[in-house]
């Protein structure tokens, strides 16, 4: 029997989401009910941003589970390309917002090659979504799906063609995975800015996006509340939703299987055709590196300016604040993680509060209630380590679930101490998951623009605004220069995460989202473990 969690554990946890998040939404709460709500209400743009916002939500994940279903059907089988594809599903997951966007106006945008102007329209939102969120959905079916195969090969001996037995017998039996992801993909879009910020213009604006134009240019703080206040609502209904999933909807299945063969000729013609769709899907990323590497100038311009022009550094600026957030992120990720795992599971139901708030909330919540730090390094830093220690919280806390029980019993009988314990036994063991997690709530700071942008002062700037202010200036260069600074952020971010993990993306539980539910490996109703 596991001992009861101290106190002093979850302490600090519970006293920096107090602060950093619980009195600020409070703040939000009372002026927007106050004096912003009836407004917002009454207001035909904002209804309409909401009505958008929830549509493309569920448009998105509509999107991915009817794409993802029968990719998971082909990813049964053995063809050329299905581990490089298989894991490359997840890598959007680390990138900036802002590189993929910039990945799309660079392959569909007014200068795009093809002469096909996606911008200012829903379809390159759409397409976006997916390109974001297929693999969080995809993921989950392709390590569920071996568990039906009994089921689906009983359905084939009565008869049943293989795709009718795929759709009748398999995708009700994942119909819980099938919400849950569909769930998290409708968070994720429900609440996007940086994407329909730079892709949408304003008649595809999202709440989110016109939370941020409320208090950027009108300094609406009531307005913007109640919009804040709206999304919360909406996202706590979907977060409830998913808990219940967790609990009602859970199968327990057991048994696994490898990949099925096929003959050659059927396996490349699946892989090809795997292959195409794919790496169309993903072509904006590859059509960023190459409008980046098309001007030569613009990469000399660039760091021209990052290395000698005052108020620019951006890249410095970058990597001093992930490394000023670093400490906060690891004692906060690895005091909840190991709380929720020496029993603190009313810690484990708050840690999903960071993920319901939107980056541009958490920094409009800090400028209300906190009106006297404003232009402090501090907020910027506090929001930072909020949005992004449930990331390694998220990656580390079923390593722990995981450690063998006889090992620390034995560590224990042998009177190794607590501290002790610790540093010889448990971290060596989860120290692994621990940096995988690191790298991705790294990751997310180097990326992250929506908190950045509202508490931003022009000294600090990242490169993520750094490319948002190229793109509002005129002529050429300045769109290269936004290209090459998206370069180089997304592989700054692509490295930390690969370089932390030893496995890199090879399973669900390393990308930066919620957790899939729990009970669908194989455990059923018994495995505690999350993912973020």
């Amino acid at each position: 029997m596991r001992p009861p969690a101290p106190f002093w554990l979850a302490l600090l946890v519970l006293l920096f989401l107090g602060l950093a998040l619980v009195y600020p939404l409070g703040r939000i709460v009372a002026l927007g009910l106050g004096e912003g709500l009836g407004a917002a209400l009454t207001d035909p743009y904002y209804l309409s941003r909401l009505a958008w916002s929830l549509a493309y939500g569920t448009g998105s994940a509509l999107l991915c589970i009817g794409l993802a279903v029968p990719l998971a059907y082909l990813f049964r089988y053995r063809f050329p390309g299905r581990g490089f594809w298989l894991a490359f599903s997840t890598v959007p997951l680390v990138l900036p917002t802002l590189a993929v966007a910039l990945g799309f106006l660079a392959l569909l945008g007014p200068q795009g090659p093809l002469g096909l102007n996606l911008y200012g329209t829903p379809w390159a939102l759409f397409w976006a979504a997916v390109l974001y969120n297929l693999g969080l959905v995809l993921r989950p079916l392709v390590a569920l799906l071996p568990s039906v195969g009994r089921l689906l090969m009983t359905a084939r001996t009565l008869g049943a063609h293989p795709l009718r037995a795929y759709l009748r017998v398999g995708v009700p039996v994942l119909f819980p995975a099938l919400l849950s992801g569909g769930s998290l993909v409708f968070l994720f879009c429900f609440t996007s800015f940086g994407v329909p910020l730079l892709l949408g213009g304003p008649e595809w604006a999202t709440l989110e996006v016109a939370t941020y134009y409320a208090l950027a240019q009108r300094l609406a703080f009531p307005e913007a509340s109640a919009l804040v206040l709206m999304q919360l609502g909406v996202t706590l209904v979907v977060i409830l939703g998913y808990t219940w999933l967790q609990t009602r909807l859970s199968v327990g299945l057991e048994g696994a299987e490898a990949p099925l063969p096929l003959p050659p000729g059927r396996a490349w013609g699946v892989g090809v055709g795997v292959g195409l769709f794919l790496g169309l899907l993903y072509s904006p990323l590859l059509a960023l590196l190459w409008r980046a590497l098309e001007r030569p100038s613009a990469w000399l311009s660039v760091w021209r300016s990052l290395e000698f022009t005052p108020g620019t550094q951006a890249l410095g600026n970058t990597l001093a604040f992930a490394g000023l957030a670093l400490l906060p992120i690891l004692t906060l990720g690895v005091l909840y993680a190991y709380a929720v795992w020496r029993g603190a599971g009313w810690l484990d139901g708050l840690g999903l509060l960071p993920l319901m708030v939107s980056p541009v909330a958490v920094g409009l919540g800090y400028l209300l209630a906190y009106p006297g730090q404003r232009g402090s390094l501090l907020l910027l830093i506090g929001a930072y380590t909020l949005l992004s220690y449930p990331l390694l919280a998220r990656s580390l806390l079923p390593a722990l679930q995981g450690l063998p029980r006889g090992t620390l019993e034995a560590a224990r009988v042998l009177g190794a101490s607590p501290w002790r314990r610790f540093f010889r036994v448990e971290w060596p063991l989860v120290r692994p998951s621990a940096l995988a997690g690191l790298g991705l709530a790294l990751a997310a700071v180097l990326g992250e623009f929506g908190a950045t942008l509202t508490l931003q002062r022009p000294e600090w700037t990242t490169l993520s605004l750094a490319i948002y202010e190229r793109l509002g200036r005129p002529g050429a260069l300045p769109f290269y220069e936004a290209m090459v600074l998206a370069v180089v952020l997304m592989g700054l971010c692509t490295a930390l995460v690969l370089g932390l993990q030893r496995e890199p993306l090879s399973s669900p539980s390393s990308g930066p989202h919620l957790p899939p539910l729990k009970e669908h490996v194989g455990q059923g109703k018994k495995q505690k473990g999350k993912r973020d």
